[in-house]
């Protein structure tokens, strides 16, 4: 099984982070699907969160009618994080080398969210865009690594998601799958910019990723693809729950499992930064690795899982609201069910 680490190390310069509009707790989102289908449907919702975790979350849409646009767009949250980022790096948007974004949730297919930020930034510089969730973070780094080795110059990356759009409350759309995603997710943005490691102090390295997807149906997918055109349905997200409940924890072991053979032990980290899959994340890996569960960060239970920002997103946090003395480490964990890909880093204040 292999796992791709990095050949170069990366310092941080920037991490920043932007949600929108103000918090949806539970009662609220779930009086928006009683009024729109029905108590027994909201009952089903209200059993679901519970056992997830998530008391909140931010979303872009609209609740006025069943369907709604994005807005702030993921484009918007991008701006807002890099304009951030730029102004902390104490950097000019020119001075970039390059810039990456990840999204599952794109503003339009093509062009992809890179030009729309690119124009919205007045960057005239080379951009990309991946087309993943939930590790897309570990790729911009991967891809981060050799940018910044071969040409010395910083590279912003951004992650961001508008998941929220691609729920539809009517009776007709809404079943057991779609009532996992109503209240697991969020919509979000974060990001940091990148440079070449040149110093010890905040420090990005051992950037991983791998993959145990092969032969392996998506544990989740978004269906706008050029295999469902013509079939007349808005697009939505698929969630096999059943299978990514017994492959998720996988994911994470793997993960841990690469890092310490890079030498570490559990004890060498300050804090650990797991994808926020869930509003027990926190108790469920205190558990499973017998490490101090105020020690484990959880985001979800007040963000939701937010997909290709979550990492980024709670990254930014913890620099932001836990303390950390120079030389601390920080384990960072990514998880993706799609394809069921694992991926992170060490970062060392």
């Amino acid at each position: 099984m292999a796992v791709k680490f990095a050949s170069h190390s990366l310092n941080l310069l920037a991490a920043n982070w932007f949600v929108p509009h103000q918090p949806v707790a539970n009662e609220q989102l779930l009086g928006y699907m009683a009024e729109q289908c029905g108590w027994r449907m909201a009952r089903k919702a209200k059993i679901i969160a519970k056992r997830l975790g998530v008391e909140r979350r931010f979303l872009s849409r609209s609740f006025a009618q069943p369907r709604s646009q994005a807005l702030p767009t993921g484009v918007d949250m991008a701006k807002q994080v890099l304009q951030q980022c730029l102004q902390q790096a104490d950097l000019q948007v020119e001075q970039l080398g390059y810039l990456l974004s990840h999204t599952c949730t794109p503003h339009t297919q093509v062009p992809p969210n890179a030009a729309w930020l690119a124009d919205e930034l007045a960057y005239h510089g080379a951009y990309a865009e991946l087309r993943q969730a939930c590790t897309g973070f570990a790729n911009g780094l991967q891809l981060a690594s050799a940018l910044c080795a071969a040409d010395q110059a910083p590279v912003a990356i951004v992650g961001s998601e508008t998941g929220s759009v691609y729920f539809d409350l009517d009776k007709q759309f809404v079943d057991q799958q779609q009532l996992v995603n109503f209240v697991q997710m969020g919509d979000g943005c974060g990001g940091v910019i990148v440079g070449p490691a040149s110093q010890p102090e905040r420090l990005i390295k051992d950037i991983y990723l791998g993959q145990i997807g092969h032969n392996k149906a998506p544990g989740f997918y978004l269906d706008a693809g050029a295999n469902t055109v013509g079939e007349g349905n808005m697009a939505r997200f698929h969630h096999n729950i059943t299978q990514v409940k017994e492959t998720g924890s996988q994911l994470f072991e793997l993960g841990l499992e690469a890092v310490l053979s890079r030498g570490y032990q559990l004890s060498d980290f300050r804090y650990i930064l797991p994808h926020q899959a869930n509003g027990h994340i926190d108790k469920l890996l205190s558990k499973a690795l017998n490490y101090p569960k105020e020690q484990i960060i959880n985001d979800a239970k007040l963000f939701g899982n937010l997909g290709s920002a979550a990492i980024w997103l709670s990254f930014a946090r913890l620099l932001e609201n836990c303390p950390l003395e120079p030389g601390d480490q920080v384990l960072v964990l990514g998880a993706e069910a799609t394809k069921y890909l694992y991926g992170g880093f060490v970062y060392q204040h």
